[in-house]
This record gives C-alpha cells, structure tokens and sequence, in this order.
C-alpha cells in the first residue's frame, strides 16, 4: 500500500519497523531498513537475510518486481499479499475443523482411561471376593487395556518409526522422489496437494511474467514453492524442454503430467492470443476453488467418520462396563 502510494521503499521500511505490533518483526525491519537505507543492498537482498521470515520464492517475486521499478514492485506485494492469505485461510479451515473432532478424543481418552484404569480393575476385584467373573466381553476389553499399559514403549515407538523412517527416508533423494511420487499418486491427499500447487505456480508465473521474466526462469523459481520433490523434477524438465528443445509452455506442462488437460487448454490458448497472464489467473481461480472444494468436502467425511469411531470404541467399553456391573448386581443376590 505505502509503495503504491508513492512512498519510497527506504520510508516505508522505517514506518513499518517503528509501528509493526510484533517486537521481533520490527527487529527484522529495522534490519532490512538499516541495509536498503545504508545503500548496501536492495530490498529484496536484504530480505532474503532472514530466510525464516522470507523463503526463497518470496524473495523471487520481489525481486523480479524490483527490475520493474516502484509500480511493478507495488503490483508484486499485491499478488504475495492475496496468495499468503489463501494459504493462511485453508490453514484455518482445517484447524477450525479438526478443533471438534480433536476434542471429541480427548474426552473419550479421558473418560476411557478412567473406566480401564480405575473402575475395572476394581469391579473384577469385586468380583473375584464373591466368586464371581467378568463377562467374555469385558474381559476382551480389560486384556487389550493391559497389553496396551504393558506395552505402551513399544506401540509408541511403532507409531512413531513409522514417520521417522519415512523422513529418513525423504533424505535420500531417489528414495524421496520415489515416494514423494507415490504421494502425488494418492486419492484425496495427492489430488488436494497437486490442485494447490497448479494454483500456486500460475499465481506466482503470473506475477513473474508481467515481470518479463523468461519461461524457463519462472519454472525455476516456482521449483522452490513446492516441497515435493517429484513435482520440482517435472518442473525442472518442463524448464529444460522450453530452453533446450524450444517448446512451448503449454507443452512442456502437459508432458510432466501434473497439469491436467483443462489447464493445459486455457494456458494453450492464453499463449496463442498473447494473454497468458490472464489466462493464469483463470488457472489460478479455478484450481484454488477446486483445492477448497476437495478440502471442505475431506473435512465433511472425515469430522463424522472420526465421530463414529470414537464414539463406536467409547460405546464398546461403555458396555463392558456395564456388562460387569450386572455381574456385580447378579453375584450378590
């Protein structure tokens, strides 16, 4: 906003670091301010400093907004402004759905602890004082309690070597490409990952082609936006076959195969008409709409699906529980 304005980016930099609510945001701007202001580097230089606050394909953007003077530079804060917070709304989607299942657990926990850890253990103690037994089904439930109580270090570090292996897995880059592929192949996961990503990347060649930036370059710097490794090689291959073999964008996407047919065409005809911005930007929509679809939808199956299962294993116990307290009530008359 204060560069659309007219401000200059060294004054923006020094309003931002003096009213920014965040104490160590404006430690970082002052930073930045104090390296633009000091004429010994420019803007984006002194961002990419603080690699944690300003990844890569920020820095990128920037950048290629700042070989085009203020207007463009105004342009490409704009498009990193709308695109961090798409990303920053499907994070809260997600977490604003997992709150009530998440609870919804915790109280079942809570309550299913109290009943194997506590009333059980006593009930059959009851029991056995007046000759009595559990029920078959208690017993099932009281015998999977104590296996998991005995061999609770060992079930833990199950499921845990489980993600382990996998990310020591991802280290080795054949073994992580391969899975990063199988990933992509999945069914909900890899086709919600592959609709953001499409968007992501015509968001972000949008902005770096009214930059001027040349095709294979843009595939370059929309490698570093995503994280899958797979994707990033199809990318790098795309990027190879525009520079070396001179094809076309539209055919070097299609070939990776992430790229579905539909955006192929629209990207198609943005390159033959001379709009392929526009044409991204419809790219761009139309998969960022299809990526919150697919989420919402995720979430619609899995809040009750977590629901039923929850309550199916507190509904099991809650049985047997009350299985033994007739046996209780039968033994003493």
């Amino acid at each position: 906003m204060l560069v659309s304005s007219g401000v200059l980016i060294s004054d923006a930099l020094g309003r931002l670091k003096e009213r920014f609510p965040d104490p160590r945001t404006r430690e970082i701007l002052g930073d930045v301010h104090a390296q633009v202001t000091g004429a010994r580097t420019n803007l984006s230089q002194a961002l990419a400093r603080f690699p944690g606050s300003f990844p890569q394909n920020v820095i990128a953007v920037v950048e290629a907004g700042e070989e085009g003077g203020a207007s463009m530079l105004a342009e490409r804060f704009g498009d990193l402004a709308g695109r961090i917070a798409y990303e920053e709304s499907n994070r809260r989607q997600v977490r604003k759905a997992c709150a009530y299942p998440a609870f919804i657990l915790l109280m079942a926990l809570g309550l299913q602890v109290l009943l194997l850890g506590v009333v059980f253990p006593r009930l059959a103690d009851l029991l056995a004082s007046l000759g009595g037994t559990l029920p078959p089904l208690t017993r099932c439930v009281m015998a999977a309690s104590h296996f998991v109580e005995r061999d609770w270090p060992f079930i833990g570090a199950g499921l845990v070597s489980v993600p382990v292996g996998l990310c020591w897995l991802r280290r080795i880059p054949a073994a992580g490409t391969r899975i990063d592929g199988l990933f992509l192949r999945l069914p909900l996961l890899g086709s919600i990952y592959r609709h953001l990503a499409i968007a992501l990347i015509c968001r972000i060649y949008r902005s770096l082609y009214e930059a001027n930036k040349p095709a294979p370059d843009i595939l370059r710097s929309c490698q570093d936006l995503v994280g899958n490794r797979a994707f990033r090689r199809r990318l790098a291959e795309a990027g190879r076959r525009i520079s070396a073999d001179g094809a076309t964008l539209t055919s070097a996407l299609s070939e990776t195969g992430l790229f579905p047919p539909l955006a192929c065409l629209a990207i198609d005809v943005g390159e033959q008409s001379g709009r392929i911005a526009d044409a991204m930007d419809r790219v761009s929509a139309y998969f960022s709409e299809r990526a919150r679809e697919a989420i919402a939808g995720a979430i619609a199956v899995i809040n009750p699906a977590m629901t039923l299962v929850v309550v199916g294993c507190l509904g099991l116990v809650m049985t047997a529980f009350f299985q033994a307290i007739y046996q209780v009530v039968y033994a003493t008359h």
